[in-house]
């Protein structure tokens, strides 16, 4: 991964480009008038304070105000400044420790007899899970901050930073700016483990690049990198989703044949039962990190499409090349995506349920079922703006029209459809190239999203940059350049609504349309030129044979 000097240097600079924004981004804090923190990073960061400092036991279990679970809601006292999470676990743990078997007067005393054996046995085994009762009793509510959108997990990520005034401040930033760094190393490992499946001439082209192209396009990269130091926790989405593609390559390596033995000329054939993929560790490991980014982000789940391509056409040459078996069935042929989708999903609900005991019904209702039905016609790229602008203020004669543009349904059919057939169409040909063109096609057609979903798939192109012969380097340039000129147009023409109160609405429309029609250019001349590639791959393993 980093046994080239000059990716040592990459990352060197791409560390000391994230510490000068991070002190950078302290002065613009304290001394300028438009903040540099992204206030998503404050959100996280009030999330976390109650989290840690909401529902101390002074003021719950060692309170005499409180008695049971009703005062939190009902007494004054407590109402304004306690927010406990409000899962079943810290709900029976207050309970326990309000009414404390050790204690020499217990609240409920019928529940107590110091003379039962069994007694005894409760007050040895109390004594043993009191931190644990402690811990999940003293819990605070990160659904108390409004607009608080995320897992928990986030805030319990953040959480103890806050014992320390000095720190939290910067340490989330640090925390994420560390994972963005972390991302360039996945990357290069990802480029490291697919470097043997190129030609001579595609692998000779792929080194050319493999070091610089994660250097230059993320490390030294200030777009990526003030993201992260501005406060938005996306590289930690980013981190698991590389993760979770270096782990999959590793375990099911993609398979790139030019001509399929035959049959006759196979090795001897194994039982179909005897195939295991290349790492258990890794294919268990995939399956979490992806389960575990759905958790904090939602969309990574629409990468299961190009997985279950993947690994069916892996499966296929397996049973084909291993097995001996001309024709697999096509039960045969998708065990193995089946049994990946089902490692995940139970992954993704044990996580859930988990959290959901924790945190009850605010997890659910804000962090998950808020951002299926999510409506923002504020400050957003996407072309399904001004239409849910438009919806909230017509009359109820044409409530029908307002209830479909304001339904999420209204962008999230075709949006699907479009990603599902671009995953199911590359994902058996380029794992990568699969979920990056996925990604595009789901943040363009998306009903909401802003600069830093660009991330999304940025932290694809680096990879996916060694796949790509386009003819002449110009072009490249012009994509790049057709691509920031679409933004800011669009910045300059939304600078101008919201900043300087100019009716600008039909012109940022036709620029969210322009973005959008961008994204579809770039996109169909990359695959162009990922097509010649693949051709010239071809071309050198024919003449290295």
């Amino acid at each position: 991964m980093l046994r080239d000097r000059r990716r040592w240097l990459y990352v060197g600079l791409g560390v000391a480009l994230r510490a000068a924004l991070l002190g950078w981004g302290e002065y613009q804090d304290r001394h300028m008038p438009l903040a540099y923190t992204d206030v998503d990073y404050t959100v996280y960061n009030d999330g976390a304070r109650a989290l840690w400092t909401a529902c101390p036991l002074s003021e719950t279990v060692e309170s005499p105000l409180y008695h049971d679970e009703e005062d939190l809601f009902s007494e004054p006292a407590l109402v304004g400044h306690v927010h406990c999470a409000r899962g079943i676990l810290p709900v029976v743990s207050r309970f326990v420790l309000k009414n404390d078997p050790t204690l020499d007067e217990p609240v409920e005393q019928f529940f107590y007899n110091s003379e039962s054996v069994w007694s005894q046995i409760a007050s040895g085994c109390f004594t043993l899970t009191h931190p644990f009762f402690r811990f999940f009793a003293s819990l605070g509510d990160p659904y108390a901050r409004d607009t608080y959108r995320y897992t928990p997990l986030l805030a319990l990520l953040l959480g103890p930073a806050h014992a320390w005034d000095a720190v939290w401040p910067l340490f989330g930033k640090v925390l994420f700016a560390l994972a963005d760094v972390a991302c360039a190393l996945l990357m290069w490992a990802i480029l490291d483990e697919r470097a043997a499946m190129h030609a001579h001439e595609a692998r000779a082209l792929a080194s050319a690049y493999t070091t610089h192209l994660p250097g230059l396009l993320w490390l030294l990269n200030p777009f990526p990198a003030q993201i992260a130091t501005r406060g938005s926790a996306d590289s930690l989405v980013g981190l698991l989703v590389l993760a979770f593609l270096y782990l999959l390559i590793r375990a099911t390596p993609e398979v790139a044949l030019v001509q399929e033995p035959r049959v006759q000329e196979l090795p001897p054939p194994h039982d179909p039962s005897e195939l295991r993929v290349a790492s258990q560790a890794c294919w268990c490991g995939a399956a979490f990190c992806l389960a575990l980014a759905v958790h904090l982000k939602l969309y990574p789940v629409i990468y299961g499409a190009s997985v279950l391509a993947h690994l069916a056409k892996y499966r296929y040459h397996a049973l084909r090349l291993l097995c001996g078996i001309a024709r697999p069935q096509r039960r045969d042929v998708l065990w193995l995506g089946t049994e990946f989708a089902a490692l995940c999903a139970v992954m993704y609900l044990l996580m859930n349920v988990v959290v959901w005991l924790v945190w009850g019904e605010p997890f659910l209702r804000h962090a998950l079922l808020y951002h299926v039905m999510r409506q923002d016609h504020r400050h957003n790229f996407s072309v399904y703006f001004l239409p849910t602008y438009l919806a909230w203020d017509w009359d109820t004669h044409a409530s029908w029209v307002r209830t479909l543009a304001a339904s999420p349904l209204a962008s999230f059919v075709p949006q699907m459809v479009a990603v599902a057939l671009a995953g199911f169409g590359l994902g058996g040909r380029d794992l990568v190239m699969a979920c990056a063109v996925q990604t595009v096609v789901f943040v363009a057609w998306n009903k909401v999203y802003t600069s830093q979903y660009f991330l999304w798939y940025l932290w694809f192109l680096p990879i996916v940059g060694t796949t790509l012969s386009f003819p002449r380097r110009a072009e490249v340039g012009a994509l790049i350049a057709l691509w920031a000129g679409a933004q800011a147009v669009w910045l300059a023409l939304a600078y101008r609504l919201e900043f300087m109160a100019q009716n600008t609405f039909v012109y940022l429309w036709l620029a969210s349309l322009g973005l959008l029609f961008v994204h579809v250019v770039c996109v169909q001349r990359c695959l162009r030129a990922w097509v010649r590639w693949r051709h010239r791959q071809v071309v050198a393993r024919q003449k290295a044979e």
